[in-house]
């Protein structure tokens, strides 16, 4: 078939197989009233300069209103639970924004609530591409707003998903990443063979910072774990201490009244090869505060996350937790070590729900363990 006969339908088809984001590109009109379109068609460009695009149809009205009343745009980014902002700004051609709440972003123009991030920018310029244009914006702020899961268009429909792998950025997360990435096959292997979440956990300077996950976990009460930066305060972060050296040892110690008693919980975790956690209460207590701390929750300072990771003291590494017949297993964690010796990163594996019988925490420890020495292997090997 040649392009000339190609059929429009045929395309649409083929091209609904690649599901895409949801945007909402906004302006103001000249008497400040809201304007906006949805697109899914919003891309990055350039990372420096920072540059995105998104492609309008060339007789779009929505696209003519705003490329008439400002030299500037701002994407919204859609959140999962968003579908009818999506098609009211869509459907209507009038009062697009009836009932929608909205701020300013720093030019002015319309940042949606509720959507999961905002790039502001002004137009760079606009090629004429057949029948669409194609809008390339500079970049002049941009935010996350939320931690939600993007809305998706696939197939002719909307939804969203749960991801199944993700990694964190940061430039001072390379190194690792790079590491990470060659475990990959043995924390999704870990993680489907329990139906729940890995996560691979990096000490970068004073922070422990979860770098990358494989599945989900039940017990989860945050949409992503990826990310969060959280302080290296005893009793989190045992393994490097155990495993890290002396100065890594010593800086952990240093934050204990007793160090004499953090020394025994190391040479424990040495004995074991993991670090364990019990409770599903006082974690998942902490782990909300973490996740608030690091969406930026002014309520939440710094000082009232390391209190609270020091209160849970009691829930780590506690001695003889094996031999209990069962056990509120929240998360067991194994050191993975590079080609030079020295820990690279730990891996934890979220427990079940409710309570686990000695068999399962066994089980949980066999297979934990030898997730690790396989993924130490494939760094090693490399």
């Amino acid at each position: 078939m040649s392009l000339d006969a190609l059929d429009p339908a045929r395309f649409r088809e083929v091209l609904g197989q690649y599901p895409t984001g949801v945007a909402v590109v906004t302006g103001l009109s000249a008497d400040g009233e809201p304007l906006g379109m949805t697109v899914g068609s919003f891309t990055s460009v350039s990372l420096s300069p920072p540059l995105v695009a998104f492609l309008p149809a060339k007789e779009s009205s929505s696209w003519r209103a705003l490329r008439e009343a400002s030299s500037g745009f701002c994407v919204n980014v859609l959140g999962a639970g968003q579908e009818d902002v999506c098609r009211q700004i869509a459907v209507r051609k009038s009062d697009k924004f009836d009932g929608i709440d909205w701020a300013r972003s720093v030019s002015g123009n319309p940042v949606i609530k509720g959507c999961v991030a905002y790039i502001d920018c002004a137009t760079e310029a606009i090629q004429e591409t057949g029948d669409h244009y194609i809008v390339i914006g500079r970049v002049r702020e941009l935010d996350v707003l939320a931690t939600g899961y993007p809305l998706l268009f696939y197939r002719g429909g909307y939804g969203s998903f749960t991801p199944r792998s993700l990694a964190a950025g940061g430039a001072d997360l390379l190194s690792v990443l790079k590491l990470v990435d060659l475990a990959r096959p043995h924390m999704d292997a870990l993680s489907r063979h329990f139906d729940t979440e890995v996560t691979a956990i990096a000490l970068v300077g004073g922070e422990l910072v979860l770098t990358a996950a494989a599945g989900r976990a039940k017990i989860a009460v945050t949409p992503t774990r990826v990310g969060q930066r959280i302080p290296f305060v005893p009793p989190l972060g045992s393994l490097f201490a155990a495993y890290g050296g002396a100065e890594t040892a010593g800086r952990w110690l240093r934050q204990l009244e007793e160090p004499a008693a953090g020394e025994r919980v190391l040479e424990r975790v040495r004995r074991r090869g993991y670090a364990v956690a019990v409770g599903h209460e006082p974690s998942a207590r902490l782990e909300l505060l973490s996740a608030r701390l690091n969406a930026g929750d002014p309520e939440v300072p710094l000082p009232a996350v390391t209190e609270a990771i020091r209160s849970v003291s009691l829930s780590y590494n506690t001695d003889g937790f094996e031999q209990r017949d069962s056990v509120e297993l929240r998360s067991m964690s194994a050191p993975v070590f590079s080609d030079g010796g020295g820990i690279a990163f730990t891996l934890t594996l979220w427990g079940p729900a409710g309570l686990a019988s000695r068999a399962t925490v066994a089980e949980h420890e066999r297979r934990l363990l030898e997730a690790a020495r396989q993924a130490t292997a494939s760094i090693c090997d490399c």
